[in-house]
């Protein structure tokens, strides 16, 4: 897929990046005291897969806050030794993975899994470093796939928001990987949905120290003692490789769009505007800026790609097209509102995977 970089023009490029900039701040801000996760940090980077069974399973394991359960954990082990799917042993041999992007806490997935899980899916996550390089990142969901594969996972549905996208992407098409057929370690990916991947690139990049102090507060608020050695950390993760990759034009970037996808993988572009196409009355101008501001992280051009006829578009923003918007999430829960709508993109996913 041969792609030019994203590198806009002059005054919608600025525009995008600035009110990007403030409205994506003040959405992973909120997220800091508003999202719904328990954190649970990934420093190993080869990472790790985590599974999902809502909360069926906590009183089984009083650890288990948030419905989430890793691979050597009791409740996995037991749930492994039950009945499953008319005497299958679980997780069975179709899973949904989800892979996160940068910088990210954890709490994208917090409607996205339990929707998975009540439309009769086996969910799991695949979690890593974030500032690690994306290359590394996707080593690391290669080796995983092996361990699915071990355990008599046949088929894998990967649904990828922002730099999962790319981590996915290269694990699928890098020949050194032993990708590029379709399947990863003998496990068939049969669709990856893409939310919000900058597939070109992102000018959001340049200002990853922003994303970077909000992931350390997060941690730091999160940790048992408030340790100063957490926020002693930054400007220091990995050096910010995962963002360097990400910028529009990066060697990273060059490399994998030169690659096709493979044919039998279905690939599905979830493409966010923050600006609804009806407010800029056709005016070429307006839409020109509203497309570089894109979801106010990636422009549409970006989160587009190259060979996918499976394009949809929503009025939304980098997070809102997948994950009610947490400030907004916590204002409802202070004042007794209910519930938002689910986010559109979920209606998407599911959607794309009943079709399969």
């Amino acid at each position: 897929m041969n792609r030019k970089s994203d590198d806009g023009g002059g005054l919608t490029d600025f525009v995008g990046l600035f009110v990007g900039a403030v409205g994506a701040l003040c959405v992973w801000v909120a997220g800091m005291f508003f999202g719904g996760s328990g954190v649970d940090w990934v420093v190993d980077s080869g990472g790790a897969i985590r599974w999902y069974d809502g909360v069926r399973n906590r009183a089984l394991d009083p650890g288990l806050t948030d419905g989430w359960f890793g691979t050597q954990s009791s409740t996995f082990n037991f749930i492994r030794g039950a009945d499953f799917a008319a005497g299958h042993e679980w997780p069975g041999d179709r899973v949904v993975l989800l892979v996160h992007g940068l910088d990210e806490p954890g709490g994208i997935w917090d409607e996205v899994a339990p929707a998975l899980l009540d439309a009769g899916y086996v969910v799991a996550r695949y979690d890593y470093p974030n500032d690690q390089p994306v290359v590394t990142s996707a080593e690391g969901l290669v080796e995983w796939m092996r361990v699915l594969s071990e355990i008599g996972v046949e088929r894998v549905d990967i649904v990828a928001h922002s730099m999962g996208g790319l981590v996915s992407r290269e694990a699928l098409t890098n020949p050194e990987m032993g990708a590029s057929s379709g399947m990863i370690e003998g496990v068939e990916i049969g669709r990856l949905i893409l939310c919000g991947t900058p597939n070109e690139g992102s000018a959001w990049a340049k200002l990853r120290g922003v994303a970077e102090v909000r992931e350390r507060l997060t941690r730091w608020l999160a940790s048992d003692e408030m340790d100063l050695i957490i926020l002693g950390g930054l400007g220091v993760d990995d050096r910010g490789r995962a963002g360097l990759d990400l910028l529009p034009g990066s060697a990273f970037l060059e490399l994998l769009n030169a690659r096709e996808m493979p044919s039998s993988v279905s690939v599905t572009c979830i493409v966010g505007r923050v600006v609804d196409p009806v407010k800029t009355m056709g005016l070429a101008s307006a839409d020109q800026a509203a497309d570089a501001l894109g979801d106010g992280v990636v422009s549409v051009r970006s989160a587009m790609l190259d060979g996918c006829d499976d394009v949809v578009h929503l009025v939304a923003n980098h997070r809102s097209m997948i994950r009610t918007v947490e400030i907004e999430e916590g204002w409802r829960t202070m004042v007794g509102s209910e519930r938002a709508p689910r986010p559109e993109g979920i209606s998407v996913i599911l959607d794309r995977l009943a079709g399969e």
